[in-house]
């Protein structure tokens, strides 16, 4: 992710992307189920700032976020794999443009975010697995082959580890 400041959110999402193990949970789950990383690490990260997204909130995410992820995020992504291998500058240009892409959709996101308190460090993992749970629903990812809660939980106990 871009080094460049930004939000709280930001800021939080570039520390637990750097964690052994959480990128490629993340790109699993955008890759085989539909996840949006940004919106997964929102979910975690507004169980940290004590917010329990119910399902209105959660909607009203998506629908923020879905022009900007179909019209603009996705077909940097698409062109960025493409041009692997070709020439070096035109894959760091395109990666690049697909970061600040992603930014703009963390600030979509942070905007949405409701004032809230700290919740118990323990209560942590519980409180960004109903979250995730919640988003999961909507994208109907339990239906998909191969999915489980227990990739949620195995996500979950990388960005929580004590948790």
């Amino acid at each position: 992710m871009s080094r460049r400041k930004g939000t709280p959110f930001w800021e939080w999402s570039l520390t637990v992307y750097e964690i052994a193990g959480v990128k490629n949970r993340l790109i699993y789950l955008q890759d085989d189920f539909g996840f949006d990383v940004n919106v997964t690490l929102w979910c975690c990260w507004r169980a940290v700032e004590g917010e329990f997204l119910g399902e209105n909130r959660m909607r009203a995410a998506l629908v923020a976020c879905e022009s900007w992820q179909d019209g603009v995020i996705e077909p940097l992504r698409e062109a960025r794999r493409n041009a692997h291998g070709g020439p070096p500058e035109i894959y760091a240009r395109l990666k690049e443009l697909e970061l600040d892409a992603e930014h703009r959709e963390q600030d979509i996101l942070y905007g949405l975010s409701n004032p809230s308190a700290p919740i118990e460090t323990e209560a942590l993992p519980a409180a960004a697995m109903g979250n995730l749970k919640l988003y999961a629903s909507l994208l109907d990812a339990p239906r998909r082959e191969g999915f489980s809660s227990a990739l949620l939980r195995d996500l979950i106990d990388h960005i929580f580890p004590e948790g």
